[in-house]
């Protein structure tokens, strides 16, 4: 990444971020970040190719509110579709909290899935045939606990889950410390509720849902609504939101072909498109496009980041400004 490379975040949308955390105005924080050179730590974290609005528009701001909350057990949820990128920003945050002194860690919904024999119980019968991902495949008692003790200042012990475990089927791996002043739970329905009836049938897809689909659709919103607990529990909510609903196609098939090309292992063909076809058949796509999130942030299928919106503030209007800093 390079971070002085052009940027698509408009000034207005940048200014209005920054006011909105209260991390001041534009000119002063950029000046800021670049006397501290906090703007090049951990640069080797992200893809090479990644837009630098990732780093002044998402990176940088979280790092600011890590400093504002110093000493402050606080929670951020952080919600994006699969392959959009919120794994790199991950890795990226931690990296940069450690070079920098700040206490951070970035956990995963999906270390919280329920170990074998109770998630293959849950997942059986699923007309996508996936072992995990769905709303009901997490140990959301053991999620609140853990919150619970670590938001009362313990040092808490969170599980981990390997994914390649049980011929990919996945499994509980151990476990991992967490006593981060700021901690940041990562999601692909993270922050999603539940749905009225008349939008379940809703789907914008070149093949609609089958009869077996709707029928799980319909029995993933009561599960959805467990998880409404841990989103009211955060103090912010960021959304990555994709601006194509058929991003997540791109994305996966990236993130798969990556995979194979590093590790020599990823999904099957048939494995990948089951999957896909779950994100987009398994939840309404009204749970991410009305998500009321504190900050929402646009995504192009190519991972260009546009726009970015407050649904608590004031309506945001269309602007073609580019931002220069």
């Amino acid at each position: 990444m390079d971070p002085e490379g052009q940027r698509f975040i408009s000034n207005r949308d940048q200014q209005r971020l920054l006011h909105h955390l209260e991390l001041g105005d534009a000119v002063s924080w950029f000046a800021e970040q670049r006397r501290t050179l906090r703007h090049r730590v951990a640069l080797d974290r992200w893809h090479p190719a990644a837009a630098p609005d990732w780093l002044w528009s998402v990176g940088l701001p979280l790092l600011s509110l890590a400093d504002q909350w110093q000493g402050e057990r606080r929670l951020l949820g952080l919600s994006a579709l699969p392959g959009c990128g919120k794994t790199t920003l991950g890795q990226w945050i931690e990296a940069a909290a450690e070079g920098l002194g700040l206490s951070i860690q970035v956990v995963s919904l999906d270390d919280f899935y329920f170990e074998a024999d109770q998630l293959d119980a849950a997942m059986r019968g699923n007309p996508w045939g996936v072992p995990r991902a769905l709303p009901g495949s997490h140990d959301l008692n053991l999620l609140k606990d853990c919150l619970r003790q670590w938001r009362q200042g313990q040092d808490v012990q969170m599980p981990c889950f390997d994914k390649a475990r049980r011929d990919g089927r996945g499994d509980r791996s151990g476990w991992r410390r967490c006593d981060a002043d700021l901690l940041i739970l990562e999601g692909w329905f993270v922050g999603c509720t539940s749905v009225l009836s008349p939008e379940l049938a809703e789907a914008h897809l070149e093949s609609p849902l089958t009869p077996q689909e709707l029928d799980w659709r319909k029995q993933l919103q009561p599960e959805l609504s467990r998880y409404e607990d841990v989103w009211n529990s955060f103090d912010q909510l960021w959304q990555l939101r994709a601006r194509n609903l058929n991003a997540p196609l791109i994305w996966k098939r990236q993130q798969e072909a990556t995979l194979q090309a590093e590790r020599g292992a990823s999904l099957s063909n048939a494995e990948l498109e089951r999957f896909i076809r779950m994100i987009l058949c398994s939840l309404p796509s009204s749970c991410f496009q009305n998500m009321r999130a504190d900050v929402v942030v646009e995504v192009d299928p190519d991972r260009t980041l546009r726009r970015i919106h407050l649904p608590n503030a004031i309506q945001d209007s269309l602007s073609s400004d580019s931002l220069t800093g």
